[in-house]
């Protein structure tokens, strides 16, 4: 049987501090998600918070709504 191999998942913060601690540190980097809920929740304003917290010259982001 092969040795398994541990592998490290790094996350990026939300910029949401009680969100990244219930996602373990926030969301797997280079990963996809999809913010779901009705009109008006913060969909949009969350996911500006996502990228504000994440994006750098040399790592854009980018999110569709």
């Amino acid at each position: 049987m092969p040795k398994s191999t541990k592998v490290t998942i790094h996350k990026l913060p939300t910029g949401v501090r009680g969100l990244d601690e219930i996602l373990g540190g926030g969301i797997p980097e280079y990963s996809f998600n999809i913010i779901a809920g009705p009109p008006g929740c913060g969909k949009t304003t969350l996911a500006h918070q996502i990228v504000f917290a994440n994006a750098t010259v040399k790592k854009p982001a980018l999110y569709f709504t």
